[in-house]
C-alpha cells in the first residue's frame, strides 16, 4: 500500500482531496475541495497557502490545515 503525500493544490485535486482550515484562535472551520483551493490559490504549495488564509470570523491568521482525502472504494 503506497502513502499519498499532498504537498501542492494540484496534489489535492489529482487524489480528490479536500481541505479542512480550521482557526486556532476561535475554532472556526471550513472544508473546501481541492479544486476549490487550486483556483484560488493556484498551484502553491500548502505551507504557502498556510500563510495566506485568514479567518473570516475573527481576523486571525493562525490556522491549522488538515487534508482530508476520499473514502477507498467499496468491493
Amino acid at each position: 500500500m503506497s502513502t499519498k503525500h499532498m504537498r501542492t493544490a494540484a496534489d489535492l485535486v489529482r487524489f480528490k482531496a479536500a481541505l479542512k482550515v480550521e482557526c486556532r484562535d476561535c475554532g472556526k472551520s471550513i472544508t473546501l475541495s481541492g479544486f476549490d483551493v487550486a483556483r484560488a490559490c493556484g498551484s502553491d504549495d500548502l505551507q504557502s497557502i498556510e500563510r495566506r488564509f485568514k479567518c473570516s470570523l475573527c481576523g486571525a491568521k493562525n490556522v491549522r490545515l488538515a487534508t482530508l482525502t476520499p473514502p477507498p472504494p467499496r468491493s
